[in-house]
């Protein structure tokens, strides 16, 4: 028969048995009427300051009136005058520019050029784009590399550069733009976004609605047509809807490609067609990049204008590099439109 060893008597309790009924009792004490008593203070608190706002600042529904008003007002306010400040700048490079040209014009100074590596000068008295004086831009034998190719502008050191050239491409000649160019590279896109970082959406179709559209168009026109039609995404460039939207609103034929195979994209190169694509996979922006694929040559190759990076725009591009870069969208169209002629 086992000996059975007495329970200990509370003074001989352990340590850590003590400790849980210390706890336990701790737990008990805090009864209901505590949470009760702090709660009915914390109202009575709040009650009184109340109280005091109402005692010397008297709140009725009309003055929550008086201050919606005012609030509407201001904002109305301050969205008319950043319009006019828009508008105010917008006349205001014009005339700048105006003048450059005109006492460009005045001295006789024709070798006042702006220099593009890779291009001819182009004079700053004779940038009349409709002028047949628009040079073609030079290009190389040079592969472009898909690492250089993303949304990062890539501009000029000079500050007052003129990107003036004519394109090559499936559709006849096309007036290159860039995002960088001095007359509209700090056009606030949306009445924020810098075109020179955000505008290759607007770039891009202004290229092609300018050279083949009903309308002759520049980046800001064509910033303000998307702003006003809801192809501007705040911060993040354009939505993808602004390439179909604005190139049919202006008298072209677009269509998604859903076949985007190299072999498909060359047939449409081949019939006369160009390509506005929208690069981002892989080594590429995440944020998405705007670019026309614009001629095929006899090896395969492709030109593009690339409103980022004149540069860029000298180079052949090999296209089924083009066609795996292409950003994973797939809504209005996206990524891949083809571009051509109206049947008439």
């Amino acid at each position: 028969m086992q000996n059975r060893i007495p329970y200990p008597v509370s003074s001989e309790l352990p340590d850590t048995v003590r400790k849980r009924s210390v706890q336990k009792k701790s737990r008990i004490r805090k009864s209901p009427a505590e949470y009760l008593v702090t709660t009915a203070i914390a109202v009575t608190f709040l009650a009184i300051i109340a109280s005091l706002f109402f005692y010397f600042r008297p709140f009725t529904l009309e003055d929550v009136l008086d201050t919606a008003n005012n609030l509407t007002t201001y904002v109305a306010r301050q969205a008319s005058d950043l319009l006019e400040r828009q508008a105010a700048i917008r006349q205001e490079w014009k005339n700048a520019w105006q003048q450059k040209r005109l006492a460009a014009k005045e001295s006789g100074r024709t070798d006042k050029t702006v220099s593009i590596e890779g291009g001819a000068p182009t004079p700053l008295s004779s940038m009349s784009e409709n002028s047949e004086s628009v040079p073609y831009i030079d290009r190389s034998s040079d592969l472009g590399e898909v690492s250089g190719l993303h949304a990062e502008p890539v501009f000029l050191p000079q500050e007052d550069a003129v990107y003036s050239f004519m394109i090559d491409t499936a559709l006849g000649p096309m007036l290159y733009y860039s995002q960088g160019d001095i007359r509209w590279k700090d056009y606030l896109y949306g009445g924020l976004d810098p075109i020179s970082r955000y505008g290759c959406g607007p770039v891009c179709v202004a290229m092609v609605i300018n050279s083949f559209g009903s309308s002759g168009v520049t980046p800001i026109d064509m910033a303000e047509w998307s702003a006003a039609n809801n192809g501007y995404a705040r911060h993040s460039g354009s939505y993808h809807s602004l390439i179909p939207d604005s190139i049919s609103a202006f008298g072209l034929q677009v269509e998604s490609v859903s076949d985007r195979s190299a072999e498909n994209a060359a047939g449409l190169l081949r019939s006369g067609h160009i390509l506005v694509a929208l690069m981002g996979r892989g080594t590429l922006t995440q944020n998405g990049h705007f670019i026309v694929i614009t001629q095929l040559y006899d090896n395969g190759n492709v030109s593009i204008a690339d409103p980022a990076n004149y540069v860029n725009c000298t180079k052949e591009w090999d296209l089924q590099q083009l066609m795996d870069e292409l950003k994973d969208a797939y809504d209005s169209g996206g990524p891949l439109w083809a571009v051509s002629l109206p049947e008439s």
